[in-house]
């Protein structure tokens, strides 16, 4: 697949954009903070329903306007092709629409279009905290599986009601006995969390390695594992029959600390370079070539689930690497369309630059060269 057509409305730095990439190898070239990594955020965005840059939609609106529009034309070759956008208010709630036609939930947008973005952020999937890692897994699953997103929303509405409610008995002002219908719901659907992430890091968790492995050239070894804060057994009715107990079981310390200390909300990723903790004991350069892996992977995973390659967006990596790897990464991501942003055309090959479609970006102003 391949977004033929881009339009922003009063989106970061642009007033207005329409802008037309090819079907294959688009490279953004601009000074710093002229709009480029905007444009690979809103595509981004329109494939999860949420930013890798930020939070906070309103960021996203460009200052002093009111609201701002974000749509993509996408065609596809496993699907009809399609019309994605997404709408942010300063007063309203996000909307979002496909082929013209408002959807009253924001995750009906996901996977409409397949995309995976490369930025610096991502070396901290193995350095950063957990919760990064979480974030990770839940914006990729989604991308394949509708059904992950509604247990996920699900199970964070379920556990905010959970978490509300030990308040209320901490403070005298609700019974535990409260807790039993919250308990059953939160173990359904965490199981399902649980048995959906499972699936996804034994896929992604394969293919990182062989990756790894060639950018290594076999020198060193990848080892990604899923680590659920809830005991997993055999099938996901048994994982939610475990999940269940273990509630009941910290139910006196949930009450005590207010607050669910158990749960696919504190699951993490187990990352490891020739058996050494990579968040711990990995260089910098193995922390970044670990991401870049994990990101690779992604484009298998998402190539076999729909049928058609993703569009790939390469956020300002390629300074990051040396010659060898930038090579590997573009061999990599060959037949998908793919957005790179750079400050210096240098930093692309002149051979990869034969077959590129070049944009110069400035001051929200993007020119095809």
């Amino acid at each position: 697949m391949y977004v033929s057509l881009l339009s922003l409305t009063s989106f970061r730095n642009y007033v207005s954009l329409t802008f037309e990439p090819s079907d294959g190898l688009n490279v953004l070239v601009g000074r710093n903070a002229q709009g480029k990594s905007g444009v690979l955020e809103a595509v981004y965005m329109l494939a999860t329903s949420k930013s890798h840059r930020t939070s906070r939609d309103l960021d996203m609106i460009r200052l002093g306007d009111p609201l701002s529009r974000v749509v993509a034309e996408v065609s596809r070759t496993a699907r009809n092709d399609v019309t994605v956008e997404i709408d942010l208010s300063r007063t309203e709630k996000k909307t979002v629409k496909i082929n013209t036609v408002k959807h009253p939930k924001i995750g009906d947008i996901v996977g409409q279009l397949n995309a995976v973005i490369f930025s610096d952020a991502d070396i901290d999937m193995v350095r950063g905290e957990p919760s990064r890692r979480r974030r990770y897994l839940n914006l990729e699953i989604s991308q394949v599986s509708p059904q992950y997103v509604y247990s996920l929303g699900r199970y964070k509405r379920v556990l905010d009601q959970r978490n509300n409610l030990l308040k209320e008995i901490k403070a005298g002002q609700a019974s535990a006995t409260g807790l039993d219908v919250w308990d059953n719901q939160l173990s359904i659907y965490g199981a399902a969390v649980i048995t959906r992430r499972s699936e996804f890091v034994g896929f992604v968790s394969a293919a990182a390695a062989e990756i790894y492995a060639g950018l290594t050239d076999g020198s060193e070894k990848l080892n990604i594992t899923y680590k659920p804060n809830a005991e997993m057994t055999d099938g996901e009715q048994g994982t939610a029959n475990a999940l269940a107990e273990t509630l009941a079981a910290r139910r006196e310390l949930d009450i005590a600390r207010a607050t669910t200390t158990t749960g696919p909300h504190r699951d993490d990723l187990g990352i490891t370079i020739n058996s050494m903790t990579a968040r711990e004991y990995g260089s910098q350069g193995q922390q970044r070539t670990a991401a870049i892996a994990l990101k690779l992977a992604e484009i298998q995973l998402l190539r076999d689930s729909a049928g058609e390659n993703p569009v790939v967006l390469l956020d300002d990596i390629m300074a990051e690497l040396d010659e060898s790897r930038r090579h590997r990464v573009l061999d990599l991501t060959s037949g998908c369309q793919t957005l790179l942003t750079t400050t210096h055309l240098s930093d692309v090959s002149s051979q990869m630059l034969e077959n590129a479609t070049v944009f110069e970006v400035e001051s929200g102003k993007v020119k095809r060269q």
